[in-house]
């Protein structure tokens, strides 16, 4: 969105703010987001000439950038080359609170223009009090003018995307009747090869491919015929040329799956293969009869732009079940068991929920599992079934939307004959939930800014608060204090005596500091066991009587259920305006001085010092190569893959890899994750690395996919920083459409210590990502601040118990006990387990009948690059 959208060319605006300068004895200019001004000078040329004296061009820009710097900013004061002038730049912002437009506002103090009388004759006067009060009421107003244009554009949008949801509809009910006239295509017992004539046409038209066709391979494997084929009108035969061939001339005949966009990168052989026949995307999909391919389902497209959905990977691999069925029942020669086997198998994997029944004996035959999940309610499944024998299980077309009242979804139905594995004639019954499509709800809700444990204002807050207590500091001259702290003991309470304890002692803490404050401090819960205190610049006088007494308060015991027990605090002291004026800069150098303290023992409070070269330096070096880094791309952010072992099985094999970050930077070389990821997090910078991260991790496991493993997965963390951005669903949902990697082999980390944020929120920003089709792994399980209770509330497919368990498995009971409880639940509720840091072959030992899916560690390979990876598990 720019000013175009924004701004009407009625001249409205540019008539207000000429009015607003005049009337207020001010000048007020609107630049774009390219710092170009948007309307004329309000004033004359002689003005306009006489203040471009005072704030130049320069200034302007230096003001537009500061914005970008300081993003949770509105207005900004500004520099001029007189003490007399006032600038202040107020910014319009979009929902995503990114800079659209600057107002810049220059107004000339009267009580401060001494002798200058071309400045009295030539420019229109004000004083402080009312520049700052026409600051405000502009604000207001751009706050106002800017909701109401960005309400127009939001509900002209809300109309696009009901009109694309209807596109969408039809094409899923479209693909519902194919996919129903497909599997009738099971009962036919005419000749095979007619039979997949029939389904290839059918499959192709729907997906509008160029060519459907089906190889087969000799006895030996060393030539392939293509048995079957349909194609489009003007494409060429490709039959012809593959009879009796020789199968190494077919470069996807090596028992791998193949999807290949138009986009995709091609090796050699795939490259001649394509550019022969024109071809720029197939799917090659392999079909085994005994655990051994001997056929080939193809689907290929000439279209220069054709990128397979996932709906189109899903529904041709529905057909290739369907065709390996129809071969099954040839080869077992109507086996009723083995029909019946394979039938279940397509069945339950259609991705809809399906039921048959005899509508003579009014009895159902068969339920997949996903129509049991849909009407697991006992009364909605009591009505379907009611539906179902009332009307025989045959509806008209305006009959097709069925709404279960108890768990309000709304799901497409149809249904058909046909004839049962056992030759009896009965209907089938297909299911679609529909409800996405059904119905659009705003998600976006208001950050809540209190924490949900302690009922202290929470960082978001304390980042608002600071940006104008800063600004109040700066007014007036004195010096306003930010105090920083951290629990000395908590850890060691938290883990030995639980996280209810360890809960009840936050809040505990969390209550001594609001009452030690009173009403001239703010106190906050930073995260974990993280607090800030800000005191404001009229209140200075109290900072040591309020240092002391914190200090004072946490050297004495905590009553802890019947005993009691020592948890000091250490305090980082910072000073404003004296120490910084911005807000990220500040609490970087209190974040230091409380790091600072920690080290040198408990209950020590520590001042930031300019002086103090050992750390400091380091620090800033690593800040400011970091932002270079960043700025050029995150190109130096280099992404290794570490191996994920599946041992769920009879052997262990690679099912895919985490994605783990390395920097090396032109500047400093290689700098190790604990070191940068901090500072990455304490500036916000995480947020474009590890968007760097994401897609990068994407577009390797697209071309895994691509290229004979479409069931590798890959993992990727996130930090509670990145969780938090407003805009993080959209940046996810943005690296699965840039890469075009399938939903479900995309896994998201996160780490137990998102339950120190507000958990309810946590919950929807979780739920909106799962609602994407990805997978949730909650990362490092058992060091943090999850229960085994509170898995059960959080959406999670995956946990990752923490090496610290890996390390005693085998030698000590209670890491034993805990790594069997948590999969003993996990396997309870559906959850894939993944131990980390297994390093010995004593430890793999140790798991084994614990119920493991998967391993890490340097057992089996540590992380490794792309090229390293590539070259071990996919080649």
């Amino acid at each position: 969105m720019d000013l175009a959208s924004v701004y009407p060319k009625d001249g409205g605006l540019e008539s207000f703010l000429q009015t607003f300068s005049r009337a207020n004895h001010v000048y007020v200019r609107a630049y774009d987001a390219s710092s170009r001004p948007v309307f004329a000078f309000p004033g004359s040329s002689d003005e306009e000439a006489l203040l471009k004296k005072y704030v130049p061009a320069e200034n302007v820009k230096l003001l537009m950038n500061a914005f970008a710097k300081n993003p949770v900013e509105e207005v900004i004061e500004g520099e001029a080359f007189a003490p007399f002038v006032e600038v202040r730049a107020i910014a319009a912002k979009n929902s995503n609170h990114l800079v659209q437009a600057v107002f810049i506002m220059t107004g000339i103090a009267g009580e401060h223009v001494q002798d200058d009388e071309q400045v009295k004759k030539t420019l229109r006067l004000t004083n402080i009090e009312s520049f700052d009060s026409s600051v405000e009421l502009l604000k207001s107003f751009i706050d106002y003018y800017f909701s109401q244009r960005l309400e127009n554009i939001n509900l002209s949008n809300t109309l696009n995307e009901t009109i694309q949801a209807g596109g969408r509809l039809e094409e899923l009910l479209k693909r519902n009747e194919v996919m129903t006239d497909i599997l009738k295509m099971l009962e036919e017992e005419g000749d095979f090869i007619n039979v997949c004539d029939e389904i290839l046409k059918e499959a192709g038209e729907f997906l509008d491919v160029s060519d459907a066709f089906l190889v087969r391979l000799s006895s030996d494997r060393q030539y392939c015929d293509i048995i079957c084929e349909w194609k489009n009108e003007g494409f060429p035969a490709l039959s012809p040329d593959y009879i009796g061939a020789k199968a190494e001339l077919l470069p996807f005949l090596t028992d791998r799956p193949y999807t290949i966009s138009s986009d995709s990168s091609l090796p050699p052989a795939f490259k001649a293969f394509f550019e022969k026949y024109e071809i720029t995307a197939g799917m090659f999909l392999p079909i085994s009869i005994n655990g051994e391919v001997s056929m080939y389902l193809s689907f290929v497209a000439s279209d220069p732009k054709r990128q397979w959905s996932i709906e189109d990977i899903r529904f041709s691999d529905d057909v290739r079940r369907v065709i390996s069925t129809i071969l099954v029942k040839r080869v077992t020669k109507n086996s009723l068991a083995s029909s019946y086997a394979a039938l279940d198998c397509i069945l339950e994997n259609t991705g809809c929920g399906i039921a048959v029944f005899d509508p003579g004996r009014k009895k159902f035959l068969y339920e997949n599992g996903t129509f049991q999940k849909m009407f697991s309610d006992e009364g909605d499944r009591s009505n379907v079934c009611d539906t179902l024998f009332k009307q025989n299980g045959i509806f008209g077309d305006d009959e097709r939307n069925y709404y279960a009242v108890n768990s309000a979804k709304t799901y497409d139905l149809s249904s058909s004959n046909i004839r049962w594995v056992d030759g009896s004639d009965v209907v089938m019954s297909t299911f679609y939930d529909i409800t996405r499509l059904k119905e659009y709800q705003n998600k976006i809700e208001e950050q809540a800014s209190t924490d949900f444990l302690t009922g202290l204002s929470n960082r978001m807050r304390f980042e608002m608060d600071f940006t104008q207590e800063i600004r109040e500091a700066v007014r007036s001259g004195e010096e306003g204090t930010l105090l920083y702290m951290d629990l000395d003991d908590f850890r060691g309470i938290n883990e030995g005596l639980g996280h209810h304890v360890g809960d009840f002692l936050l809040k505990e803490a969390s209550e001594a500091l609001r009452v030690i404050c009173g009403k001239k401090a703010h106190c906050y819960r930073i995260g974990g066991d993280e607090f800030a205190v800000l005191l404001p610049a009229k209140h200075h006088e109290v900072r040591e009587r309020l240092i002391e007494a914190i200090s004072n308060r946490f050297s004495k015991p905590w009553q802890l259920e019947t005993n009691e027990y020592y948890c000091t605090i250490c305090i980082g002291v910072c000073l404003f305006p004296k120490d910084g004026t911005k807000t990220d800069q500040l609490t970087q150098r209190a974040d230091l001085s409380l790091r600072m303290a920690k080290q040198k023992g408990k209950n020590v409070v520590e001042y930031y010092s300019h002086s103090d070269p050992k750390v400091l330096t380091r620090r800033l070096d690593l800040e400011r190569s970091m932002r270079g880094a960043v700025e050029r791309g995150c190109k130096e952010f280099l992404v290794y893959y570490q191996p994920l072992i599946n041992v769920s099985k009879n052997e262990p094999v690679c099912c895919g890899a985490e994605a783990l970050v390395r920097w090396q930077s032109e500047e400093l070389g290689f700098v190790y994750p604990d070191e940068f990821i901090p500072i990455a997090e304490n500036l916000g910078l995480i947020v474009p690395i590890g968007e760097h991260v994401l897609i990068e991790a994407c577009k390797r496991c697209r071309y895994w996919n691509d290229f004979g493993h479409p069931d590798y997965k890959v993992s990727v963390n996130l930090s509670i920083v990145q969780l938090l951005q407003k805009n993080i669903v959209e940046t996810v949902k943005n690296a699965l459409n840039f890469s075009g990697l399938s939903p479900e082999n995309l896994t998201l980390e996160v780490t137990e210590s998102l339950a120190a944020n507000d958990m309810p929120k946590m919950k929807k920003i979780l739920n909106d990502i799962k609602a994407l089709g990805v997978r949730l792994a909650l990362d490092d399980f058992g060091t943090g601040y999850s229960s085994l209770a509170r898995l059960r509330d959080m959406p999670m497919d995956l946990i990752k118990i923490d090496k610290s368990f890996a390390d005693d498995v085998g030698k000590d009971n209670f890491s034993d006990a805990f790594v069997k409880t948590v999969s003993d639940l996990a396997d309870t509720i559906n959850m894939d387990v993944v131990v980390e840091g297994v390093e010995k072959d004593s430890q793999e030992k140790a798991l084994v009948g614990m119920k493991i899916d998967m391993i890490q560690g340097y057992l089996f390979d540590k992380p490794l690059t792309r090229e390293q990876f590539e070259e071990k598990y996919v080649d």
